[in-house]
């Protein structure tokens, strides 16, 4: 092994740093090595990286294995002494090691590539259990313009917490339901005090088939397969915005993720797909505790997204680093919601299995497969 391997196996798990921090590391390695009197050719070495992109290795002249491992140190100390700044913890030290961005998602992989699912008929359906909580938003009298809409931030919100049961038909061609129960309503850090819950607390929605020329129907697990599993090429589809929807390439990738990710089964070479991707991106943290909304903590890597002015979350078990569930928490301080910090929106994934039946509910459209459909 040669003094650049040496030294990139020292401290191959530092990533996800601050370009502050880089520059802090370099000045130091550099002024180490010129300390020790030598010259010696400039080589070049990377460190890995998944916080913020493409980003340049450092150059550095290196000179005998001892100062090698020296300089590795050196480096160590610095960066582990460095912070990520107020509410950007970019990585948490543990059993020795640094938790970033590219060891979580990566774990996250390996956990989704390994995990043992059904493959349903398409004649079937996707249940799934969580529990979500929300923002509801109203407009106070006296604040619409001509009635249409409410002036510029003269909503008042307040949380709703919800327990969702949907049954999503694998196909897309048939009905499916969705039933909500109303758990609570909280108020917000600077909100108002919510309406009281008024009728009844369980709801049931039909969900309507997708129209038989779509093949497959847009969002359900049979268009899931069909997405490509290969990380280059997957992470390309994203980028290309299929939805069209306006904002940064980044961020809608981002935001995509986390919409294929929820209140699915996901296949799991997409899922470990999905999760390689997202370590791609850049701009994520490691945020070392985060709680989804049915109270279950584990770690969370998140990505600032601009559309929401929030930091939008992908929380793992800290074990098993299967996906929990999924967070919005404000990145700045927003009139009758509240400061940083402030949690806007969470979901925590229970339950997923395939089931041949839809369940029994008080409604008089029972749905079933529309007649110019092929059957399943």
């Amino acid at each position: 092994m040669n003094e650049l391997a040496e030294l990139a196996s020292l401290r191959d798990d530092i990533t996800g740093r601050h370009p502050e921090d880089l520059a802090r590391a370099r000045e130091t390695l550099n002024a180490g090595i010129r300390s020790a009197g030598r010259g010696h050719p400039r080589r070049r070495f990377a460190i890995p990286h998944a916080w913020s992109g493409s980003r340049p290795g450092l150059r550095a002249g290196l000179t005998a294995m001892v100062a090698v491992a020296a300089a590795a140190a050196v480096i160590a100390a610095v960066l582990a002494g460095t912070g990520a700044g107020p509410g950007r913890p970019h990585v948490k030290h543990g059993g020795g090691a640094f938790l970033t961005v590219a060891y979580v998602l990566a774990q996250a992989a390996t956990a989704a590539a390994r995990a043992h699912q059904p493959a349903p008929r398409p004649d079937q359906y996707i249940y799934v259990s969580s529990v979500d909580t929300e923002l509801n938003m109203t407009c106070p009298k006296g604040s619409a313009r001509g009635g249409q809409a409410c002036r510029p931030q003269a909503e008042v919100s307040w949380l709703a917490a919800d327990g969702r049961q949907i049954w999503l038909s694998v196909s897309g061609y048939r009905t499916g339901v969705l039933r909500d129960d109303q758990l609570s309503v909280s108020r917000m850090p600077w909100g108002v005090q919510p309406p009281p819950v008024t009728g009844s607390r369980v709801t049931w929605t039909p969900l309507s088939p997708q129209p038989c020329h779509q093949k497959p129907a847009l969002g359900s697990y049979a268009y899931l397969t069909r997405l490509p599993t290969s990380p280059r090429a997957l992470r390309a589809w994203l980028y290309t915005n299929p939805e069209g929807l306006p904002g940064r390439p980044s961020d809608l990738a981002w935001n995509a993720i986390g919409d294929l990710l929820d209140e699915m089964l996901v296949p799991p070479k997409l899922a470990a797909a999905l999760f390689r991707v997202a370590a791609t991106i850049p701009g994520a943290w490691v945020v070392p505790h985060a709680t989804d909304a049915a109270g279950r903590t584990g770690i969370a890597v998140a990505r600032y997204q601009r559309n929401f002015k929030a930091d939008v979350e992908l929380i793992f078990d800290p074990r098993t680093y299967q996906l929990l569930g999924e967070r919005q928490v404000l990145a700045r301080p927003v009139k009758g919601q509240g400061p940083p910090g402030t949690v806007v929106e969470s979901n925590a994934q229970l339950r997923v299995h395939v089931t041949s039946h839809l369940p029994h509910y008080h409604s008089n459209f029972q749905g079933g497969v529309p007649a110019s459909c092929p059957r399943g």
